[in-house]
């Protein structure tokens, strides 16, 4: 399972909007939208980690095998 850190980018699962995790705490995320968003709060499952999305680690594999 993926942990999210301070300063990385992840991706919104509803829009693919990109943004910055600001914090993590075991319930909920605090993210920062990377184009003037305002923080919010929310659930590690609503968010695409960044090895995941497009261009991503996982997708290089994928590609790859």
């Amino acid at each position: 399972m993926w942990i999210p850190t301070a300063g990385q980018t992840a991706y919104l699962r509803s829009t693919g909007e990109s943004v910055r995790v600001k914090d993590f705490s075991e319930e909920r995320v605090y993210v920062r939208a990377l184009r003037g968003g305002t923080e919010r709060a929310l659930r590690v499952g609503e968010l695409i980690p960044p090895d995941d999305a497009p261009g991503g680690l996982h997708d290089w594999q994928v590609s790859r095998g």
